[in-house]
């Protein structure tokens, strides 16, 4: 990414915001959602290695967001999933038929009430699963978070860039009003297991491989933005992302907390996972609870 390119994208930015007032119908019904979690605990489970090391069927009953290919994680169905998040998508037409792959596999293991957020660029994959389409919300990206003072978390509207599922998930629950967050598995430290281990790609998450990151397309561009150092700007990027996100969150006063196993990611104040089940535990505690 090139510096040039920074500031060349500043007039986009703001073009992009004065479209943002024009409202967009397929975005509409994601105004049910709006503080609909007002005071409630959520967590958000992350892809990274480490959550191997974690036992989620602890959080059976749990209000519960995943991402992404969590769905093949092998106590899904205990931990019964209230919302599941997709990536936009960002490979060409000719890998419709992966992305087809990977979406069908979430018909196959997700829960059948859980709510699926996607992008609204896969709107067209997703119409074809009569079982899901009927249960999916769509976001809409285009904001470049690094011209941004303040987050933005409206989900009727456009919404800053998914460089991370983190932060697209942090924004769907900071809009449904969660006042307290705990996030797992989110290690953001691809860069050294990239860097540091034989067949990292395959160490990347708790699961390998999926069908959308396992073709050439993906390796190809692994290895473009690895040597270019677009990897660099990008982890810059999502920092300045979630410290949005974050000082959000502080104003309305919610509380983000990483019970991550390790990792590099240091925006938010840590607890262990441990700590955070006992407290839980607590009988006077039941925010964090899946209403049926």
């Amino acid at each position: 990414m090139k510096a040039y390119s920074v500031i060349l994208g500043y007039p986009l930015y703001l073009a992009r915001q004065g479209l943002n007032v024009l409202p967009k119908p397929v975005l509409s019904p994601n105004q049910k959602f709006k503080n609909a979690h007002q005071g409630e605990t959520c967590f958000i489970l992350g892809s990274g290695p480490s959550i191997k090391n974690q036992d989620l069927k602890k959080l059976s009953g749990r209000i519960v967001m995943t991402q992404n290919h969590f769905h093949s994680h092998e106590d899904i169905r205990i931990i019964n999933p209230r919302y599941h998040v997709m990536v936009p998508k960002y490979h060409k037409k000719e890998y419709d038929k992966d992305w087809r792959d990977w979406i069908r596999s979430m018909e196959e293991r997700l829960p059948a009430d859980c709510g699926l957020f996607a992008d609204s660029n896969t709107k067209y994959l997703i119409d074809d699963f009569a079982s899901l389409k009927h249960r999916t919300f769509y976001i809409h990206t285009g904001i470049n978070p690094i011209y941004m003072r303040k987050a933005a978390i409206d989900i009727t509207k456009n919404i800053m860039n998914v460089p991370t599922a983190l932060t697209e998930c942090l924004t769907i629950a900071l809009y449904m009003g969660f006042r307290k967050i705990y996030l797992l598995g989110f290690d953001l430290n691809q860069l050294i297991i990239l860097q540091e281990e034989k067949n990292g790609r395959e160490r990347l998450r708790f699961y390998g491989m999926s069908p959308i990151t396992s073709n050439a397309a993906e390796a190809e561009f692994e290895k473009k933005t690895g040597t270019s150092g677009d990897d660099w700007f990008w982890m810059w990027e999502i920092w300045v992302q979630l410290n949005l996100l974050k000082n959000y969150a502080q104003e309305k006063g919610i509380q983000i907390i990483n019970a991550t196993q390790g990792g590099l990611l240091n925006v938010f104040s840590r607890q262990s996972y441990d700590d955070v089940l006992r407290e839980m535990s607590d009988p006077r505690d039941l925010s964090g609870e899946r209403k049926r």
